[in-house]
């Protein structure tokens, strides 16, 4: 999925008046984020995209990641609280979902440096 197919996405369920430029930095927070806590990535270190039609890091099924972040954080400064803790906790499950595929697939990157071992 691309920067400019997530935004697309978002625009199409759910209305609002915030600049595409707040959402591009957002999902740049969001890779950031998935890059430190599930690849153990040193923060800053990963590189934020430089066009709407680069892909994002997450794949297909598990790229909800990218439009329930966007929803929760439109809920968070345009929204109502209820409405921010019910999309937070969509997308903290599909957080935790790749989470856990990424770990089943290649193991537990934090695991292994602490074993000695690289991923």
């Amino acid at each position: 999925m691309t920067r400019a197919e997530v935004l697309s996405f978002v625009k199409s369920v759910r209305a609002h008046e915030l600049e595409d430029a707040v959402m591009l930095y957002w999902l740049d927070t969001i890779e950031q984020r998935i890059a430190c806590e599930i690849y153990d990535a040193i923060p800053g270190q990963h590189p934020t995209a430089s066009s709407a039609e680069e892909l994002l890091s997450v794949p297909a099924p598990y790229d909800n990641i990218y439009w329930t972040y966007l929803l929760s954080m439109i809920e968070l400064t345009t929204g109502s609280a209820e409405g921010y803790k019910f999309m937070n906790g969509i997308f903290k499950e599909a957080f935790g979902e790749y989470a856990r595929f990424v770990q089943r697939l290649c193991g537990s990157p934090k695991g292994n440096k602490k074993g000695g071992e690289s991923v």
